[in-house]
């Protein structure tokens, strides 16, 4: 481009040189020559000046058009590097050694602050929420067939000061790593999906059951919100102080005066026999409908019926399960269930329950209970969904006859989709009403964050 703007002035140039001459020939050596060949060279070097500037412009526009195509290239090739890498990270960052199997990494983290009150001392604790627990795992899949798929999955929770078992007397829960799944399983479309190893029995989640969108602080294990707390009788605990206080009582010796009773042993929703070591079989889903059943490790069995299903823009969830759990606990049978309902304007309704039947001779009263929530989903902001509800239960008879536990609770949660991650804010009320003794409430105020990856 530069060598035909050279050429452009040269001709430009000689060009008019060639006209000075010639008109200088034809004045000859008239009187009015020498004038006329010094207008000509004028006209000709304003010219001049003129193709001068012109050319001058040209290169600065030239120059900026070339500056604006290196930025293109410079921006396509980060985008271009961009996607390499983004590619990278979904298909390189964790793989197999064997090409034909899928692996993926997953996780989550939970951690909240926890404020409680027993009637006689609060504290704030802070916690990893039991309602979903700090986790991560690996899950790895190969298409054996066009139907048949082969699979497992490793999950481990990482916890520190659970949420359900902080309270005055022990602020600081020792870290856990524990054992969540680990199996494998056969899948097809036709014939179901068969799992032998640890993980999730039939009857595991059964209680569980909730379209509400606030599970990750709110469900019917109510006792995942402060079950560690101490129930406080106030005129067991005084007159306990009083008779102990000549030999001066420590405050680490006063769990004493409470009798040791967590709300964590005077409820429980049910939810199955929770993940064991097994081999399970699930059916296909028939409209929606499916079976399972588990032959559990120390003898236990169990088996359930689920059932999930769109209409429209609403939503149908609901599960029944039966379990007994052989060596696993004293009592003899389990049935529990729940159902949620979730209307496309984004009310609903969720309910649970369930009931263990024991030996006479073990417990007089069986234990049972019953939950209820209501909800509302909507999109409020751009960046997420927000969800709010409100429940009530009643558990009956599960520490000992007699006793009966009422708990209600207040959840929001705030999702911010971009970020993988849901903010929220949950309080909750307790009371233990019990023959013969005077309980305070417990309220407690949990509020955190869980983000997934």
């Amino acid at each position: 481009m530069k060598k035909s703007y050279r050429a452009m002035f040269s001709l430009a140039a000689g060009a008019s040189l060639v006209f000075a001459m010639s008109g200088y020939a034809a004045a000859g050596s008239g009187p009015g020559g020498a004038y006329d060949l010094e207008r000509m060279v004028k006209e000709q070097q304003k010219q001049l000046d003129t193709q001068a500037g012109e050319i001058a412009e040209l290169k600065e526009q030239l120059k900026a058009l070339l500056g604006t195509t290196e930025k293109n290239k410079e921006a396509l090739a980060a985008k271009v590097d961009k996607e390499e890498i983004e590619n990278l990270k979904i298909d390189r960052m964790v793989s197999s050694g064997n090409k034909n199997v899928d692996v993926s990494l997953y996780g989550q983290i939970n951690r909240a602050g926890l404020w409680a009150d027993n009637g006689d001392s609060s504290n704030v604790y802070f916690v990893d929420n039991k309602f979903s627990t700090t986790r991560m795992g690996l899950d790895a899949t190969v298409k054996a067939t066009n139907d048949l798929t082969i699979g497992g999955k490793i999950e481990y929770e990482i916890i520190s000061n659970i949420s359900n078992q902080v309270n005055q007397f022990d602020q600081n829960i020792k870290g856990e790593f524990n054992h969540r799944h680990t199996f494998v399983y056969l899948k097809s479309e036709d014939l179901g999906k068969l799992s032998l190893g640890h993980t999730s029995t039939a009857s595991d989640g059964t209680a569980e059951m909730d379209l509400s969108g606030t599970k990750v602080v709110s469900y019917s294990a109510i006792n995942f919100f402060a079950g560690g707390q101490l129930w406080y009788d106030p005129d067991v605990s005084s007159s306990s102080a009083i008779e102990d206080s000549d030999t001066h009582i420590v405050e680490e010796n006063r769990e004493e005066d409470f009798n040791g009773l967590h709300i964590d042993q005077t409820v429980d929703n049910m939810d199955g026999l929770s993940r064991k070591d097994l081999v399970r079989y699930d059916s296909p889903s028939f409209g929606g409908f499916s079976l399972a059943g588990a032959a559990i490790e120390d003898g236990a069995f169990d088996a359930a019926a689920r059932y999930q299903r769109k209409f429209g823009e609403s939503t149908v969830a609901a599960a029944l399960a039966w379990a007994t759990p052989g060596d696993l606990a004293k009592w003899d049978n389990q049935y529990d269930g729940s159902i949620s309902f979730l209307h496309g304007s984004g009310f609903n309704i969720t309910l649970a329950g369930g009931q263990q039947d024991y030996d006479d001779k073990v417990k007089s009263d069986d234990p049972a209970y019953w939950y209820g929530k209501l909800g509302y989903r909507a999109g409020f902001f751009p960046q997420g969904e927000s969800a709010f509800a409100i429940d009530y239960g009643r558990w009956k008879d599960f520490f000992q006859s007699g006793d009966e536990v009422d708990s209600v609770g207040v959840a929001f949660v705030q999702n911010i989709t971009d970020w993988g991650t849901e903010f929220y804010l949950s309080y909750r009320w307790h009371s233990l009403d019990r023959d013969n003794a005077d309980f305070d409430d417990i309220n407690g105020v949990m509020a955190g964050a869980r983000v997934k990856f």
